[in-house]
């Protein structure tokens, strides 16, 4: 039972069984879990990244479609590309220019991206993880950029500061035993 009430300004409380962690548990209320919620808030992920991931997930980055639809921009169209509308889905997977540094990424690593991952280690599935976060997270970076620059820099250069990212993140915390089947 919880038990308390106000002392000099702050709530003091006596509790049997509770935590501060069921206390939040409370406050936030019953939510269903997020099936994706480990992909973007896993232990490997440069939480910037994580944030930009679970603002995608949930189609809340200030794209151009939805900022003309507001009237805030005059045109509808990306800001890499210039062919259609840039929205979630077309920044993230159908651009030509993420395309192209998506597919170089892909060679680079000798794995897909997407889709499914069953057959990969948990290593594996992990680095697909945090290189599929990390592409989003240049990806929208360089957009923003664009923005402001009014200049697209060339895929490769893009793709070269995204392996920096990717290996520098992993080699930070790589564990010392890795498992045979990842080696």
């Amino acid at each position: 039972m919880l038990a308390g009430g106000f002392k000099n300004g702050l709530w003091t409380a006596y509790a049997k069984g509770y935590s501060i962690k069921s206390g939040y548990h409370w406050l936030q209320g019953m939510h269903p879990p997020v099936k994706w919620y480990r992909d973007v808030w896993g232990g490997w992920i440069v939480p910037k990244h994580s944030m930009v991931g679970w603002l995608i997930k949930l189609e809340a980055l200030n794209t151009r479609e939805k900022l003309f639809r507001m009237g805030i921009c005059d045109t509808d169209l990306c800001v890499l590309c210039e062919a259609t509308t840039e929205s979630h889905a077309h920044l993230f997977a159908e651009c030509k220019f993420g395309t192209q540094i998506m597919v170089e990424l892909e060679k680079w690593l000798h794995m897909r991206l997407s889709g499914s991952h069953v057959r990969y280690s948990k290593l594996q599935r992990r680095v697909c993880s945090r290189a599929r976060l990390s592409f989003c997270y240049v990806i929208w970076t360089e957009r923003n950029s664009n923005r402001i620059e009014l200049q697209v820099k060339r895929p490769a250069l893009v793709l070269r500061y995204l392996k920096q990212l990717i290996r520098g993140r992993i080699q930070s915390l790589m564990p010392q035993k890795v498992a045979y089947n990842d080696a």
